[in-house]
């Protein structure tokens, strides 16, 4: 085995430091459910201080408030009040590039109340360590192996007076060629008093040194003293795997110091003078004294923006959060500008109590145009809300532009809010007061009908819509005002919690009506029953358990159903990040179906997987012969992201039923179907494929030769970016009874990439087909040309992007093309949370139900992921519900090719029973 340095938790002897104790804050979370965290709880231990543990181990990430004692662990403190991360620099294999990733983040502070919670998001992610990659490949990676490595049974240690003598560390053969595992601990940096041990890699991969598949790194322990000069950071341990002969040379620890660069920012948060220092004179145990708390503080960026879709920032500003929370707030202005505002606000300024949070609240107005009779609906106001550190991140603002629109359709309008015609109209009358109630029974006769040859002005005030407790106001507007208003409208004002985001509940409901008894109380509930809600980017925006990637492990959902167009999954499965990501298949058997969430290995596809996240189906172009009709069928849909919980089951009512790939049928009559000669001209290569590139292939060992059944053509692309591919055909066998072929047919399998989500890059094209000369090279290059889509909405799964053009798209069929789809049989169930703004929400009366985290109603998500921020691993709002199970270690599957692999094995049969 590597060796394994143990996290001696911290390293704590202070020096002059005083003898007393602190009051800590005391608790301990999984990262995956921070949510649950109550850190609440404190303690005041004698000798002790207080610190924060960010661990991000990957099969046990968690958070701890705890406090430690000063004479704990290995290696000795100048001060109580710094900051430890534990960080790799390693070397990617696939990228060839260095990489770093941190595994441990250690905070420490003197002082009571210091560990507070609302700090862990301010902690730096990094010190930001680099080296020279030239110099890492010459002295760390090499040749990738080594025959021989500095061995010692057992640790060699000394100081500045006794120096380590590292003769008794030998040059010693390995048994197999492998790396070499080496170490430095310096318990006492300025007396250099340090340890040290190297040895032959036993097992890579198999213990916890290497639970990131970092065959060739160099791990650092480092240490930043805050109320010191914060460029001075002190490095504790190096940890190298190494692959260069004598790279466990005794320099190597004072060379790899030498290369180390930082980039230490990001701690203005932290005073450089201790917010209240130790007294060194007290003696009194706290136990006997009062000590004031320290209030929980809340940070929110603090920006604001006129007329910036963007509105980039980076103030931020911490605040009460018992008092406040952080807001997003979007105003749109009647002549078009808008402002943007990133700010805190008091926790009792809504007129209705926020419950909880995130929450996406909505104010419009549906107005009616006079000039063109027509019904428009405007967004005044969008607020998003959140209560946890930095949530109102500047990336999301860009999300809160319709998201959120609430609709009454043209019929309900106008039958009852637009002008019957009547010179008089029937109008409950109470000016002076609303009339309260409920949605079920108000009494309205203190609200008398009066005529009204004006505009009748209803409000609606809910005081609290979890019991539907609302009040009622009406009156006739006066000639004066009505002059002023828009005759004709309804405001409305509506909020959407995070675990309920298909549920709508309206807080204000404003009528200006001039339809005969528009003011009768029973309208609010024939508004509920007929309101409509459309979203979008609503799943980035309302789930609040997005976690940063922490490469190389992510966790994935662990399904497999049959059958069940809803797949609802609560199992997660985690694996190595640099060898697999997420996927949700859904493979179609006739009237069958499967649908799998998995992780998926790296390199399983026939084609490497550039980038993420993308879309991919196979599909069959199929000659029908009883209707003489070309049908697009589609066997495979892949959805394939990298970022944790991103192949979410919520996604799949969404997944494309096709990209309806079509080519004309004229096309596919002269070149696919023939005119029913009995023999045809066929390229005859069964037993290896020709490989080159579009622009030229040789065909020389694939002649032509006579084929009386149907031709088999395949065209498989190892780099469709620069257009290599492998070409094999061959005759294939009549049919019998063990096999038949459908003898008119192009397979075709496609990708979506969502840098590029107009554009379909053909991974494989199979053509079976009975067209003399059917299978020349120059029928591949003909059908991409002639290729096209017809492709939906992918923001769910793409980004916003999707529905963008930008540049060298696949050609979208025209209305005329008669080729034909052929429809799934599963039945989705009406899944109201949308990409597009073409789903509705339907807002029912009553919106007291709630529905678990973990349902398949909540939103879905993509982040920082960060990122669904797609195309990345690590962008803002990659953001799923954080599950509470405990998660696996999972091996990648490999079921995204049990389509390919079964059609691969079809041709290897029919290859086997050719050659005899």
């Amino acid at each position: 085995m590597g060796i394994v340095i143990p996290w001696i938790f911290l390293v704590l002897v202070i020096w002059a430091a005083p003898s007393t104790s602190l009051i800590c804050y005391q608790c301990w979370c999984p990262s995956f459910n921070t949510a649950a965290c109550n850190c609440s709880n404190t303690s005041d231990v004698e000798g002790s201080h207080c610190i924060i543990v960010e661990e991000f181990h990957s099969s046990n990430p968690y958070i701890e408030l705890s406090s430690t004692f000063l004479d704990s662990s290995y290696i000795r403190l100048k001060d109580s009040y710094y900051i430890i991360l534990d960080e790799s620099i390693f070397y990617h294999e696939i990228t060839k590039d260095l990489k770093m990733k941190t595994k441990r983040i250690v905070y420490g502070c003197d002082w009571n109340y210091c560990n507070e919670y609302s700090l862990i998001s301010l902690l730096p992610d990094s010190f930001k360590l680099t080296m020279d990659k030239k110099w890492f490949e010459e002295n760390i990676y090499g040749n990738g192996s080594v025959n021989a490595c500095h061995t010692c049974s057992k640790e060699i240690c000394g100081n500045q007076i006794q120096p380590i003598n590292y003769d008794q560390s030998t040059f010693t053969p390995c048994n197999n060629p492998t790396t070499c595992s080496l170490y430095n601990v310096w318990h006492d940096v300025e007396t250099d008093e340090s340890c040290y041990r190297s040895e032959c890699t036993k097992s890579v991969f198999k213990d916890g040194s290497n639970e990131d598949n970092q065959k060739y790194k160099v791990q650092v322990e480092a240490i930043v003293y805050l109320s010191q000069i914060r460029s001075n950071l002190e490095i504790w341990k190096l940890n190298i795997n190494c692959a260069v002969y004598n790279c466990t040379r005794s320099s190597i620890f004072q060379d790899v110091k030498e290369q180390i660069r930082n980039d230490i920012n990001n701690l203005m948060t932290f005073p450089t003078v201790r917010r209240s220092p130790i007294d060194t004179s007290l003696t009194i145990k706290s136990a006997m004294i009062t000590i004031p708390t320290t209030t929980p503080t809340l940070s929110c960026y603090e920006c604001a923006c006129y007329n910036d879709p963007a509105c980039s920032c980076n103030t931020v500003r911490p605040d009460d959060a018992s008092s406040t929370y952080c807001i997003i707030i979007r105003r749109n202005n009647e002549s078009g500008d808008f402002t943007v505002n990133l700010e805190h606000i008091d926790r009792n300024s809504s007129r209705v109590y926020i419950r909880k949070f995130p929450y996406l609240l909505a104010q419009e107005s549906i107005l009616y145009n006079e000039t063109t009779k027509e019904w428009t609906t405007r967004t005044n106001t969008l607020v998003y809300g959140c209560n946890w550190n930095l949530c109102n991140h500047p990336s999301l603002v860009t999300l809160i532009p319709d998201s959120f629109k609430m609709t009454l359709s043209d019929e309900w309008l106008n039958a009852n809010v637009l002008d019957s015609g009547a010179s008089d109209r029937d109008c409950h009358e109470c000016p002076q007061a609303p009339q309260c109630g409920t949605t079920e029974f108000i009494d309205a006769s203190r609200c008398p009908i009066k005529p009204c040859n004006s505009t009748c002005v209803v409000l609606d005030k809910f005081d609290n819509p979890t019991t539907n407790d609302f009040c009622y106001q009406s009156y006739c507007s006066s000639p004066e005002a009505d002059i002023e208003e828009n005759q004709h409208r309804v405001e409305l004002e509506g909020i959407i919690y995070g675990d309920q985001p298909n549920s709508v509940e309206l807080w204000e409901l404003d009528l200006y009506c001039r339809a005969d008894d528009c003011s009768r109380p029973e309208i609010f509930q024939e508004v509920r029953q007929n309101l409509t809600v459309e979203t979008n980017n609503l799943t980035l925006l309302l789930d609040n358990s997005s976690r940063p990637i922490v490469e190389p492990e992510i966790i994935c959902y662990d399904c497999f159903c049959y059958d069940d167009p809803i797949c609802a999954c609560d199992k997660y499965t985690v694996s190595s990040a640099s060898s697999s990501y997420c996927t949700i298949v859904r493979d179609n058997f006739d009237e069958d179906f499967i649908i799998a969430l998995e992780h998926i290995d790296r390199n399983s596809t026939f084609v490497y997987i550039r980038e993420f996240p993308y879309l991919l189906v196979e599909e069959s172009i199929i000659y029908d012969e009883k209707t003489g009709w070309w049908n697009t069928r589609n066997n495979v849909v892949i959805f394939g992201c990298n970022w944790n919980y991103c192949n979410d089951p919520r996604l799949i009512p969404h997944l494309p039923n096709s990209f309806q790939m079509r080519l004309p049928e004229t096309w596919l009559d002269s070149n696919i179907l023939g005119t029913g000669q009995p023999v045809r001209e066929c390229h005859e290569c069964p037993n290896a494929p020709q490989c080159g590139t579009t622009e030229f292939l040789n065909t020389t060992e694939c002649p032509i030769q006579p084929c009386n059944t149907t031709c088999l053509v395949s065209d498989i692309f190892d780099d469709p970016a620069n257009g290599l591919l492998c070409y094999q055909s061959f005759c294939a066998p009549p049919d019998s009874e063990f096999f038949t072929i459908d003898p008119h047919r192009v397979e075709l399998d496609g990708v979506i990439y969502g840098s590029r989500p107009r554009y379909v890059e053909l991974w494989e094209i199979h053509i079976f087909c009975r067209a003399d000369d059917c299978s020349r090279p120059e029928l591949f290059k003909e059908i991409r040309q002639n290729l096209c889509v017809d492709l939906g909405d992918y923001t769910l799964f793409l980004g916003n992007t999707s529905t963008v053009g930008q540049g060298n798209e696949t050609a979208i069929c025209p209305a005329t093309t008669t080729n034909r789809t052929t429809t799934l049989r599963t039945t989705t169930p009406v899944i109201t949370v949308s990409g597009t703004t073409t789903s509705s929400i339907t807002v029912s009366g009553t919106t007291t139900s709630r529905m678990p985290t973990s349902s398949i109603t909540n939103p879905i998500t993509s982040t920082e992921r960060t990122t669904i921020i797609p195309g990345t691993t690590t962008s803002f709002g990659q953001t799923t519900t954080g599950p509470s199970e405990i998660t696996t270690i999972a091996e990648s599957g490999l079921s995204i090719n049990v389509a390919h692999n079964i059609f691969i094995l079809f041709f290897l049969l029919i290859s086997l029973i050719n050659l005899y």
